[in-house]
């Protein structure tokens, strides 16, 4: 039994050896998908890029322009190999989604589908469906010589940020096992060519409003909703994410759409068909200020909407809301949202004397200042004197600990911490902070519950 139990092993072990010659598992680009590379197997060498002597690299490549077939060459190089393979995929730096499609145009690739298994499915993939192209025999050449892979990329049709290609190369000696080869990781961002343009139609405003009332005139720094029409083709959203926060900052520009209050472009935090989402900039006037969406801004092909208007206060305070009643609410400290579990499933109401956090906008100038687009690293706290009342109770200046920029989030997004009165009753209770003389709408509401 013994001896045939050797002889077994020995006969699967060629099987086992070569099994990556057609093929990686999927997910060995590294830096995405938990960070694995292809030093799994090949260690002797290990980790990744150890051996500088040689190196893989993507070439031929441009920013990109939607829907645009692209040819990028992955090269792989090592003074001491003489077999070669890689893996390739694209992902959006926004959210880590499949970015495109690969096209396989010889045998020398193949591409292999995200379907939860080890070495994953043969392609095409489904939309969206994480894919990778990869070497389908890995090519020998002369020892040293080197290799380039030659693959089709499409772009995806619709603008939705920078794209990162992720890349694994193996510069493999020959030998028909996984020791003694070197492996590779890399990466390489694209952003949108400037010269590219996407298929929007001349931008229509209808109104501009306080983003947390949905309704009523904004404020400078305040977050803000402009509504209309033509700003993305219809069912494409683009919602701003980590890679479009160049130097800390939202971006003026998102989804080919850039918006101008008062002459000044503003930072940006989601563009759908009929609404944007964006932040005023900076200012000392009020009164009406004109307001103007703009389409492919900058390119050949810009389309300006024709002239809107908002109006501007000095402060224009309001508390986002969960279902345009329920205030967006923490309890201080936490991430447990402060909300009925019927309009939050899982969530609590607070109670009398509990300290809560509530979230709104349009409070007005803090000390220090933050401009527009920038993201509040501390406490900056509102320099004009509140007061705040919870269920028609006075809240005492002790028990509201502190209003301002919300830290680590957008200079447009305020905080408000305040223990709640004891003498709350159970249910819904309305809470309006006024300042400066004006007073958020009285509809917000907390729900209590002792």
């Amino acid at each position: 039994m013994r001896l045939k139990f050797v002889y077994a092993a020995l006969a699967a072990t060629p099987v086992t050896l070569l099994a990556f010659s057609t093929g990686p598992p999927i997910k060995r680009t590294g830096n995405i998908d938990g960070g694995t590379t292809c030093t799994a197997c090949h260690a002797t060498f290990a980790p990744a890029n150890s051996d500088v002597r040689g190196s893989v690299k993507m070439t031929g490549f441009a920013n990109y322009n939607p829907g645009a077939t692209q040819t990028l060459k992955i090269t792989i190089s090592h003074p001491d190999a003489a077999r070669w393979g890689f893996q390739l995929t694209a992902r959006f730096v926004t959210n880590g989604a499949m970015a495109g499609t690969f096209v396989q145009s010889d045998d020398q690739t193949k591409i292999v589908c995200d379907d939860g298994s080890t070495r994953g499915a043969a392609g095409p993939c489904q939309p969206g469906q994480l894919s990778w192209i990869e070497h389908s025999n890995a090519v020998r050449t002369d020892t040293g010589a080197g290799y380039t892979y030659e693959v089709k990329w499409i772009p995806p049709s619709e603008e939705n940020g920078d794209i990162t290609f992720y890349f694994a190369g193996n510069a493999a000696d020959g030998g028909g096992s996984p020791i003694n080869d070197r492996i590779y990781n890399a990466t390489q961002r694209i952003s949108l060519s400037s010269t590219s343009t996407c298929s929007l139609s001349k931008p229509a405003i209808n109104r501009v409003v306080n983003a947390a009332a949905h309704a009523g005139n904004i404020a400078p720094g305040a977050m803000i909703e402009i509504y209309g029409s033509n700003f993305q083709v219809p069912g494409h959203t683009r919602n701003v994410g980590n890679g479009d926060l160049g130097a800390g900052k939202f971006p003026s520009e998102l989804g080919c759409i850039a918006v101008e209050i008062d002459g000044q472009r503003v930072p940006l935090t989601y563009v759908q068909q009929d609404q944007i989402n964006a932040q005023a900039p900076g200012s000392n006037k009020t009164g009406p200020v004109a307001v103007a969406v703009i389409a492919n801004p900058g390119r050949s092909n810009e389309i300006r909407s024709d002239s809107g208007s908002a109006t501007f206060q000095a402060v224009a305070p309001a508390f986002f809301t969960f279902d345009g009643k329920s205030i967006a609410a923490q309890f201080a400290g936490k991430s447990d949202i402060v909300a009925t579990s019927s309009v939050v499933p899982g969530a609590n109401p607070a109670k009398p004397g509990d300290v809560v956090t509530l979230y709104g906008t349009g409070f007005g100038v803090t000390s220090p200042a933050a401009g527009a687009g920038s993201i509040s690293n501390g406490l900056s706290a509102l320099v004009a004197p509140a007061t705040l009342t919870v269920g028609g109770i006075a809240v005492s200046s002790t028990d509201l600990s502190y209003i301002g920029l919300a830290p680590q989030n957008i200079s447009g997004l305020y905080q408000l911490n305040v223990k709640l009165p004891a003498a709350l009753a159970d249910g819904d209770q309305a809470v309006v902070v006024t300042i400066a003389g004006v007073s958020s709408p009285a509809t917000s509401t907390i729900p209590v519950k002792k």
